[in-house]
Protein backbone atom coordinates (compact mmCIF):
# COMPACT_ATOMS: atom_id res chain seq x y z
CA UNK A 1 0.00 0.00 0.00
CA UNK A 2 1.90 3.06 -1.25
CA UNK A 3 -0.79 5.67 -0.74
CA UNK A 4 -1.64 7.69 2.33
CA UNK A 5 -3.98 5.67 4.56
CA UNK A 6 -7.31 7.19 5.57
CA UNK A 7 -7.51 9.31 8.71
CA UNK A 8 -6.65 7.09 11.64
CA UNK A 9 -7.20 9.50 14.50
CA UNK A 10 -9.60 6.89 15.95
CA UNK A 11 -6.55 4.81 16.91
CA UNK A 12 -5.66 7.19 19.76
CA UNK A 13 -9.18 8.20 20.78
CA UNK A 14 -10.23 4.95 22.42
CA UNK A 15 -12.50 5.71 25.39
CA UNK A 16 -15.09 8.24 26.42
CA UNK A 17 -13.81 10.49 29.20
CA UNK A 18 -15.19 9.73 32.61
CA UNK A 19 -17.07 6.65 31.41
CA UNK A 20 -14.25 4.35 30.35
CA UNK A 21 -16.45 2.85 27.62
CA UNK A 22 -14.88 2.22 24.22
CA UNK A 23 -15.89 4.60 21.46
CA UNK A 24 -17.74 3.06 18.52
CA UNK A 25 -15.21 4.57 16.08
CA UNK A 26 -12.41 2.76 17.91
CA UNK A 27 -14.23 -0.59 17.90
CA UNK A 28 -15.00 -0.26 14.16
CA UNK A 29 -11.43 0.82 13.44
CA UNK A 30 -9.98 -2.17 15.31
CA UNK A 31 -12.27 -4.43 13.27
CA UNK A 32 -10.96 -2.81 10.06
CA UNK A 33 -7.37 -3.25 11.26
CA UNK A 34 -7.92 -6.95 12.06
CA UNK A 35 -9.48 -7.61 8.63
CA UNK A 36 -6.67 -5.86 6.75
CA UNK A 37 -3.94 -7.48 8.84
CA UNK A 38 -5.42 -10.96 8.29
CA UNK A 39 -5.32 -10.39 4.50
CA UNK A 40 -1.52 -10.11 4.55
CA UNK A 41 0.79 -12.97 3.59
CA UNK A 42 2.64 -12.35 6.84
CA UNK A 43 -0.47 -13.46 8.77
CA UNK A 44 -0.37 -16.90 7.13
CA UNK A 45 3.41 -17.14 7.40
CA UNK A 46 3.53 -16.15 11.09
CA UNK A 47 0.46 -18.16 12.08
CA UNK A 48 -1.19 -15.13 13.70
CA UNK A 49 -1.02 -11.35 14.05
CA UNK A 50 1.72 -9.26 15.55
CA UNK A 51 -0.05 -7.48 18.38
CA UNK A 52 0.32 -3.68 17.98
CA UNK A 53 -0.98 -2.84 21.45
CA UNK A 54 1.05 -0.52 23.65
CA UNK A 55 2.31 -3.43 25.76
CA UNK A 56 3.17 -6.00 23.07
CA UNK A 57 4.60 -3.44 20.60
CA UNK A 58 4.36 -5.91 17.66
CA UNK A 59 6.68 -8.38 19.40
CA UNK A 60 4.09 -11.09 20.15
CA UNK A 61 2.21 -13.14 17.56
CA UNK A 62 -1.33 -13.86 18.75
CA UNK A 63 -4.67 -14.89 17.27
CA UNK A 64 -6.94 -12.10 16.09
CA UNK A 65 -9.39 -12.43 19.00
CA UNK A 66 -6.61 -11.88 21.55
CA UNK A 67 -5.15 -8.97 19.55
CA UNK A 68 -8.58 -7.33 19.53
CA UNK A 69 -8.87 -7.66 23.33
CA UNK A 70 -5.34 -6.27 23.80
CA UNK A 71 -6.18 -3.25 21.63
CA UNK A 72 -9.43 -2.64 23.51
CA UNK A 73 -7.60 -2.84 26.83
CA UNK A 74 -4.23 -1.19 26.04
CA UNK A 75 -4.71 0.82 22.85
CA UNK A 76 -2.25 0.95 19.95
CA UNK A 77 1.47 1.47 20.39
CA UNK A 78 2.44 5.15 19.91
CA UNK A 79 2.56 6.58 16.37
CA UNK A 80 1.46 3.44 14.57
CA UNK A 81 -0.51 5.28 11.87
CA UNK A 82 1.18 3.27 9.12
CA UNK A 83 0.75 -0.42 9.85
CA UNK A 84 4.30 -1.34 8.85
CA UNK A 85 4.36 -4.60 10.78
CA UNK A 86 1.12 -5.52 9.04
CA UNK A 87 2.10 -4.99 5.41
CA UNK A 88 1.73 -1.25 4.84
CA UNK A 89 4.52 0.91 3.46
CA UNK A 90 4.86 4.67 3.12
CA UNK A 91 7.56 6.81 1.62
CA UNK A 92 9.04 9.27 4.12
CA UNK A 93 8.25 12.28 1.91
CA UNK A 94 4.53 11.46 1.87
CA UNK A 95 4.31 11.75 5.66
CA UNK A 96 5.59 15.32 5.71
CA UNK A 97 2.69 16.47 3.54
CA UNK A 98 -0.18 14.88 5.42
CA UNK A 99 -1.59 16.43 8.60
CA UNK A 100 -3.15 13.12 9.60
CA UNK A 101 0.26 11.95 10.78
CA UNK A 102 1.34 15.08 12.64
CA UNK A 103 -0.79 14.59 15.70
CA UNK A 104 -4.27 13.79 16.87
CA UNK A 105 -6.55 15.98 18.90
CA UNK A 106 -9.18 14.58 21.19
CA UNK A 107 -11.75 17.02 22.43
CA UNK A 108 -9.44 19.95 21.67
CA UNK A 109 -6.34 18.66 23.45
CA UNK A 110 -3.25 17.25 21.70
CA UNK A 111 -2.65 13.57 22.30
CA UNK A 112 0.87 13.36 23.74
CA UNK A 113 1.39 9.87 22.31
CA UNK A 114 1.33 11.09 18.71
CA UNK A 115 3.38 14.30 18.71
CA UNK A 116 5.94 14.04 15.92
CA UNK A 117 9.65 14.85 16.12
CA UNK A 118 9.01 18.08 14.18
CA UNK A 119 6.74 19.30 16.97
CA UNK A 120 9.23 18.65 19.76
Amino acid sequence: MDQVPPNRSWMYDRCYRGRGALKESFVLGVEEFIIKACEQDRYQRDGGLRCPCSKCDCTKILNERVVKVHLYKNGFKPNYFIWEDHGETMQEADLDNDVTFRGVETEGEPNEQVITMEDM
